[in-house]
């Protein structure tokens, strides 16, 4: 297993085009319910393991690419200082700037996390028995309880979950029914169980390794619409039909009552943060999604085969610069049928003619010039 530039171009080629079918599939409710929620998890799955182990394996075969890369590598790999027997090449800046820019983005979450936590922590947690009630009803439906501190904040914008030794659940300043603090809290112990937090926490770590790739962030927010889809199809199936409507009011009130506010990206809420997203909850929702409904074979030739067979590609082979200089080109010929031919010789070679002359002598016929034609002698060369 070996790590090159070469081999980060190629896993992100392909797991970019990956991601561009996730996104265009999550962008159809019909596509979503026949491929299905599992499978499409799968999909990012596979993605996000390529894209944190992107190595170059010994089964890999290399693709020679003559234009545009063979430029971009002879660029990087210019000279710029040379000191003693080091070389200091544009490849070595680009490693540094990669670097810099993910202990930046890095820094940036870390102190954006430890502020959110800070500030949060100077708030008390509320000692409703109702509420507590509600809660401890819903934590009753897993297996592993779990100790959850529930807090009203007027800096929070919308329900949300935070931490995962210590999870914490945010509430705005606002009134709820009881039906609606049902509803939120059943939604955001639902993010928690699943291991919500943790994807996002996965995810948040591949956005600051590959802060450079703008599709990275688009398979982010793939990400937190699946999750959000995959949550209110869970915490919905067994309800009524009214029981879904006062669901759906109930998310429709918390997205009225959203600020122009920055969500902490570690946290997930419980309203999406565009109206596009949130209409697609409501379509799914309301026309219900039947979980236990086998996938649809047909369907996945539009995400799921593509996805996995991208990945395999990513995985068999990398894309290698190829181009040779001016002057070994000078002295480079190609052999090819129109141009050369075999004919055997007393050794058990093969002599070598090329363009009807003697070229040399070749003990072995190697796959470069295997289509190569062979004459029992001289004579039978047909006149061109």
């Amino acid at each position: 297993m070996s790590l090159s530039l070469s081999t980060f171009f190629t896993v992100t080629f392909f797991s970019s085009i990956s991601i561009i079918l996730i996104w265009s599939t999550l962008k159809a409710n019909w596509l979503i319910k026949q491929i299905g929620i599992s499978s499409l998890f799968f999909c990012i799955a596979i993605i996000i393991v390529r894209l944190l182990i992107p190595l170059e394996f010994s089964f890999a075969n290399n693709i020679p690419i003559n234009r545009i890369l063979p430029w971009f590598t002879l660029f990087f790999e210019t000279p710029i200082i040379t000191f003693r027997d080091h070389t200091i090449c544009f490849r070595h800046i680009l490693y540094l700037l990669w670097i810099i820019g993910a202990l930046f983005c890095l820094g940036k979450s870390i102190y954006t996390y430890t502020c959110f936590k800070r500030l949060m922590d100077t708030f008390s947690s509320i000692t409703n028995p109702k509420i507590q009630s509600i809660l401890h009803n819903i934590i009753s439906k897993y297996k592993k309880p779990i100790n959850f501190e529930i807090i009203q904040a007027e800096l929070v914008s919308t329900p949300m979950i935070f931490g995962i030794r210590k999870p914490k659940i945010f509430i705005p300043q606002i009134d709820l029914s009881e039906d609606e603090w049902y509803h939120i809290m059943n939604h955001e112990v639902a993010h928690y169980y699943h291991g919500d937090l943790l994807i996002k926490l996965i995810t948040e770590l591949i956005s600051i390794v590959y802060w450079w790739n703008p599709i990275v962030y688009l398979l982010k927010k793939q990400i937190s619409k699946l999750l959000e889809i995959h949550i209110d199809i869970t915490i919905t199936k067994s309800m009524s039909e009214i029981e879904r409507i006062d669901y759906l009011e109930c998310l429709l009130k918390i997205s009225k009552m959203r600020l122009n506010k920055k969500t902490n990206r570690l946290v997930l809420t419980f309203s999406s943060n565009s109206s596009s997203p949130l209409f697609q909850r409501f379509d799914i929702i309301l026309k219900g999604y039947n979980q236990k409904k086998k996938v649809n074979l047909k369907s996945m030739f539009f995400t799921v085969i593509p996805t996995i067979f991208m990945i395999v590609l990513s995985l068999l082979f990398v894309f290698e610069p190829y181009s040779i200089s001016a002057e070994d080109a000078a002295h480079t010929i190609e052999l090819t049928s129109k141009t050369a031919y075999l004919i055997p010789n007393q050794d058990n070679g093969y002599d070598l003619y090329y363009n009807d002359n003697f070229f040399g002598v070749v003990t072995k016929i190697r796959d470069s010039y295997s289509d190569l034609p062979i004459y029992n002698n001289i004579k039978e060369v047909p006149l061109k």
